[in-house]
Parts: structure tokens; sequence; C-alpha cells
């Protein structure tokens, strides 16, 4: 029936000079579902006019013997130059851990410049924290919070 067997968080919507971003994350297991989740969201009706679809994913692979944990990653620009990369460093970067998170935009005629990295992000980190995946960036804060609290 092509539904989602998993909670699909999505960001707020954000508009820049008519350009609208929003982020939707969920949880990937295994990264030969991409396609189905990316098939998924797409046939979504508010979806279906996006002039860009970029993603990227992190999915831990089951390790033998290796201390250090392994993944499986991946991204795609849908036509936005850099963005899965940039997704995929977020990704990286807050630890995630099977989770892939897609940026819709549909453009709005006005060229952003680097104002759309600040935006793709922006959406990026919203639905990512929605869904509990951005937990290690959570675990620093709390930290940094109680140490604030001790010199006090």
């Amino acid at each position: 029936d092509g539904s989602w067997p998993h909670a699909i968080y999505a960001s707020e919507r954000i508009v820049a000079h008519k350009s609208v971003f929003l982020a939707h994350a969920t949880s990937l297991t295994n990264s030969t579902l991409l396609p189905q989740f990316i098939d998924h969201l797409t046939r979504q009706p508010q979806l279906k006019r996006a002039t860009h679809c970029m993603y990227a994913y992190r999915v831990r692979v089951a390790s033998q013997g290796s201390e250090s944990a392994q993944f499986t990653l991946g991204q795609q620009d849908g036509g936005e130059s850099g963005s899965g990369d940039l997704l995929a460093r977020l990704l990286e970067l807050s630890q995630c851990e099977n989770v892939v998170i897609v940026v819709s935009r549909w453009y709005g005629g006005v060229k952003l410049g680097s104002e759309r990295w600040r935006r793709i992000s922006e959406v990026a980190r919203d639905a990512l924290a929605l869904g509990g995946f951005s937990r290690k960036r959570e675990k620093a804060e709390n930290q940094s919070k109680k140490k604030k609290k001790r010199k006090k």
C-alpha cells in the first residue's frame, strides 16, 4: 500500500525570499529501504511540486569484532548542488544513527546564495530534533548546562 512503517517528523516550513524549505526525518534501519521511503514521501500531495528534493542518510552497520561503529552513508543533491554533502555532514556531526533526512525546496524565483545553506540546515536540524535523532548534540548541551550549574 506504500505506507511507511516509521513515524515521520516534519520541520516547520521556512520561507526565504519566496522560496519554501521543509524537512522530513525518519528512522532508516537499512539503506535498501531508502527508495521505498523516498517514493512514499514524494507521493504526498504537498511535496509533488517541490523544485528540489535533497537527502542524506546514515545507517549503523552491525560490526563483528570491530570496536568502532561502522555506517552506511549516502546522499543526493536533488538539483541543489552540494546539499547532499551538507546534510551528510550534519548527520555525522550530530552523530545521528539509523536516520534519513529529506529537505524539499520550492524555488521562489529569487536566488538566495549562501542563505539557502542556512535554511537547508535549519529545517534539517528542526526535523532531526523533533524525532529525537540528534541525541548526541542534546547530551553535549545537557553536560554543558550541568557544568555551568556547578560553577555558580
